[in-house]
């Protein structure tokens, strides 16, 4: 018996092992026994006849089919919006790799110069102890000798010196025994009197000193631990530039890509479309500065002239990086979704003001002021509520 090969496909769309056997008649689709239990419980079926399949196909023909072409499009938009997105991520991690192993690397240097510089610390002290001893040693050598020559010479004869004898033979024959015999008379004074060696020698030996070290390795360890956060924040995707940006009340120029802003402005907003900024390009009257979502520029000094007195920081896409915060920003705002690295925050600032960023550990220890929106837990000996966030917020209209 010949058995038919079904050469076209039949089994559901959703439901990849099972056939389609009915109509739903709600919606106007097929279905498999996997729909009819879920998606479309309750709903009417049919069996499938010329009427509704005819219903089915005009739809398909006259709306379905042209459309299906847009979503190549849409979808072609959609996967070059992601592999374009991801590279900046892709990037993003490189650059985060290479931060972490620079750093890592300078630790090893700076490890090595302490390592260097604690056992030079040590060898001195011990040279120190060696001098020391070395000193004991020759003085204690030095008597010894002293002692055995003189106990040596004398102690089974001194009692059959006849030192008047002596000091008459040596007048008449130009000898020095007596000389020697006072010589070593007076050493051995100085050997016993009062125990002035044994003082001496104790002096110095008092001099050594005890060296110990305090291992702070383990507090060391979870510092080094603690070096780096790493922390995930949902992608910025599709940022466009806004049409209004007002900030604490006060309207903003909208800078982009060949901008030129007029002399005397002083409220502006830089919109993420934003190739490069131009070191000039911001006039010295400006005092405000938002840098919004989006924002894929890395700062360098000079980027954004030292006028600026208030800084607002959005979810940027690149670190702050030395001297790209100008040394005169009174007000340093991080706002929503800021999750970058901050290598430094000049000494200009006074107040670190933060919305809802997931960061904790700021290069600050000055004010910090946290809004409503500010859930973290912070450490840090000055942080104060901020009860007027609202208002210094910007607004920003698309």
């Amino acid at each position: 018996m010949t058995t038919l090969i079904n050469k076209y496909d039949n089994k559901c769309a959703l439901h990849k092992d099972f056939d389609i056997r009915l109509v739903c008649s709600t919606c106007k689709v097929v279905v498999c026994d996997g729909c009819i239990v879920s998606d479309h419980n309750g709903h009417r079926f049919d069996f499938i006849n010329a009427e509704n399949s005819k219903t089915i196909f005009e739809e398909f023909k006259n709306n379905h089919i042209q459309n299906l072409d847009k979503q190549i499009d849409i979808n072609n938009e959609l996967l070059n919006e992601s592999n374009n997105l991801f590279k900046s991520l892709e990037d993003k991690h490189t650059e985060n790799v290479n931060t972490i192993t620079e750093v890592f690397k300078e630790l090893s240097k700076l490890l090595q110069i302490i390592e260097i510089d604690k056992i030079k610390q040590l060898v001195t002290l011990y040279d120190e102890n060696k001098d020391i001893n070395t000193n004991i040693s020759t003085t204690i050598h030095d008597n010894l000798n002293n002692i055995n020559l003189i106990t040596n010479k004398y102690k089974n004869t001194i009692n059959h010196i006849n030192i008047d004898q002596i000091i008459n033979n040596n007048k008449n024959n130009n000898n020095y025994q007596h000389i020697e015999i006072l010589k070593h008379c007076y050493q051995s004074r100085l050997l016993i009197k009062d125990n002035q060696n044994e003082n001496k020698i104790q002096e110095l030996i008092n001099q050594y000193k005890n060296v110990n070290i305090v291992n702070n390795c383990e507090q060391v360890k979870e510092s080094i631990k603690e070096i780096f956060e790493i922390s995930n924040s949902l992608s910025i995707t599709n940022v466009k530039d806004p049409k209004r940006v007002t900030a604490g009340g006060n309207e903003c120029f909208i800078y982009k890509d060949d901008s030129i802003i007029p002399n005397g402005t002083t409220h502006v907003a830089i919109a993420p479309s934003v190739k490069t900024v131009k070191i000039g390009s911001i006039p010295t009257s400006v005092k405000c500065v938002i840098l919004l979502d989006g924002f894929n520029v890395k700062l360098t000094e000079g980027m954004l002239p030292q006028s600026i007195t208030h800084l607002f920081v959005g979810a940027i896409r690149k670190p702050l990086l030395k001297s790209s915060i100008p040394n005169g920003v009174l007000n340093l705002f991080f706002l929503d979704g800021f999750n970058q690295a901050i290598s430094e925050i000049p000494q200009s600032v006074k107040e670190l003001l933060l919305f809802d960023t997931p960061l904790t550990k700021f290069p600050y220890s000055k004010n910090i002021f946290r809004s409503t929106k500010y859930k973290q837990q912070i450490t840090h000996p000055r942080v104060y509520t901020w009860d007027t966030a609202y208002y210094w917020e910007p607004k920003i209209e698309f």
